[in-house]
């Protein structure tokens, strides 16, 4: 009788502890579950609308955790590698940011280095009136108009503009980036044959610009990073100075229509003969008059 209590009592603590195991692996299988099911990954959202083209600022962006399965390849995690970059299409608020729908300023264009008020404006120039070359997109410059006034007479320049901010030399958009995507750093960009500048200026500085590049030759001038741009005051150009020197107007020639017919030379007056004295001859009952 003792022996049958002692197997049944062990068998019963066996059939507890296995129990026990059973339940805490199931427990521990069913947390793993929930785990992976639930993974959230960090990543940087909108917090607002923004516009494409806009380019991101830090109250636009905002963490949270979305679930890992849901978040596209290349999100962003940390907002500090967004602000600064510039939406490639609209982004509606709470929009994951990726490499894909964001950009730097340099791989998405030209218009969104303008800021509001200024207008670029590409000038033609060489390579000795681009300072051989040596210019690179985010320097400054002053743009200098030379007035050829005719023979005799010396050239006159003006500095029209000081301190215009170079955007591109010919297709090279300024902030060109200084590794590639497997790290190298590319060559620099090629401008010994200088084509065209665009530089930002005001919408006054554009019109003026047009107008000096077809009546005068325009070179431009480096400036030093360290100067101020206001440190001289711009030279106005006067378009009275445009062209050659003065020369004496020639007097209006009148638009009188020819006359219909030649008109005909005078005649000279014949000188009258005087004739002498008539004698009167009577012939029966006529009368003839003769000398």
């Amino acid at each position: 009788m003792n022996t049958r209590r002692i197997t049944l009592i062990i068998a019963v603590v066996l059939a507890v502890g296995t129990g026990i195991l059973t339940l805490r692996y199931l427990s521990n299988l069913n947390s793993q579950q929930q785990q992976v099911a639930v993974e959230l990954k960090t990543v940087v959202v909108t917090s607002q609308d923004v516009p494409a083209r806009s380019k991101l600022t830090g109250d636009m962006l905002t963490l949270t955790k979305r679930p890992a399965g849901d978040v596209e390849p290349g999100s962003i995690e940390d907002p500090k590698q967004a602000v600064g970059d510039v939406a490639q299409i609209s982004l509606p608020a709470g929009t994951v940011l990726t490499a894909s729908n964001v950009g730097t300023p340099y791989s998405v264009g030209l218009t969104v280095r303008l800021k509001p008020g200024m207008r670029a404006i590409s000038i033609p120039v060489d390579k000795v009136k681009s300072v051989s070359g040596l210019m690179q997109p985010g320097d400054r410059v002053d743009v200098l108009a030379s007035v050829n006034k005719g023979p005799g007479v010396p050239p006159k320049t003006f500095t029209i503009i000081r301190g215009a901010i170079v955007l591109a030399i010919n297709a090279t958009l300024e902030g060109a980036p200084t590794t590639d995507t497997a790290g190298a750093t590319p060559p620099p960009a090629d401008n010994s044959g200088v084509g065209t500048v665009t530089l930002g200026v005001t919408p006054e500085q554009a019109d003026l610009l047009t107008v000096a590049d077809i009546n005068a030759t325009l070179r431009l001038a480096l400036r030093s990073p360290e100067e101020p741009v206001r440190s001289l005051p711009e030279e106005k150009l006067v378009f009275a100075d445009l062209g050659s020197a003065a020369v004496p107007a020639a007097p209006p020639v009148m638009n009188v229509p020819p006359p219909l017919q030649p008109a005909m030379a005078p005649q000279q007056q014949r000188p009258v003969l005087s004739l002498g004295p008539l004698v009167t001859v009577i012939d029966g009952d006529k009368v003839i008059s003769g000398k």
